[in-house]
């Protein structure tokens, strides 16, 4: 059964939104947010998997699917074709964003345009879970396996975070918009949750590893 669940920070962020005068901009985000995921569930749908959950995050939806029931040399054949897939659809919520930035530049309405650009870039980042991050993690996962799309990803990440606060720090005294620190806070808390569940998968691995060692062994 399909879990669903709401993030309670979503009407902290509401309203300091409201108490700025920028409760609309965070409506419209939020809108075109859902609908970037919403083409996600629909290609992963589309492409055989199972919705997991659903979840209501402050900057759109969480959405996590069923990893398909395999025999496991099966999966281990499988793995590279379902890496495939799933770049597929980790695309798809960044291009439904442009195309919706097309059409509304058509009809020359610029703020929607500058938040679908602003969402499919934001998203197009390098940094895992992004869907930027997610898509590098699975190109490394194909060529070099899983510990090394987990190790490259988790430098990439905090590389490009380090860059991004400096920029949005820049930006933020010319700007003055307080979104920059809700964006900066948000993903400077998925790139801590990221460094710990690296350093568990690191152990992990390097744990294995010795014990590979240990049993390969000349009689």
């Amino acid at each position: 059964m399909m879990e669903f669940k709401i993030d309670i920070k979503i009407f902290l962020i509401a309203l300091v939104f409201l108490l700025v005068n920028q409760i609309y901009m965070y409506i419209l985000f939020m809108t075109f947010a859902i609908i970037h995921e919403c083409f996600h569930l629909l290609a992963g749908i589309i492409l055989g998997y199972k919705v997991k959950s659903v979840r209501i995050m402050p900057l759109g939806l969480s959405i996590a699917f069923n990893e398909k029931e395999e025999e496991y040399n099966t999966k281990i054949r499988n793995s590279n074709f379902n890496n495939v897939k799933k770049i597929i659809i980790l695309l798809m919520g960044p291009i439904s964003n442009i195309v919706i930035a097309f059409f509304f530049m058509l009809l020359n309405m610029a703020i929607p345009v500058y938040i679908n650009v602003l969402i499919a870039i934001f998203n197009l980042l390098p940094i895992y879970p992004l869907d930027g991050g997610q898509i590098l993690n699975r190109v490394i996962r194909i060529f070099y396996g899983n510990f090394e799309a987990y190790k490259i990803s988790n430098s990439v990440n905090n590389i490009i975070m380090s860059i991004l606060t400096a920029l949005a720090s820049i930006g933020l005294l010319y700007t003055k918009n307080i979104a920059i620190i809700f964006i900066i806070i948000f993903l400077w808390y998925l790139i801590i949750k990221e460094n710990k569940k690296y350093k568990e998968i690191s152990k992990y691995f390097k744990s294995f590893h010795k014990l590979d060692k240990k049993s390969n062994y000349n009689i």
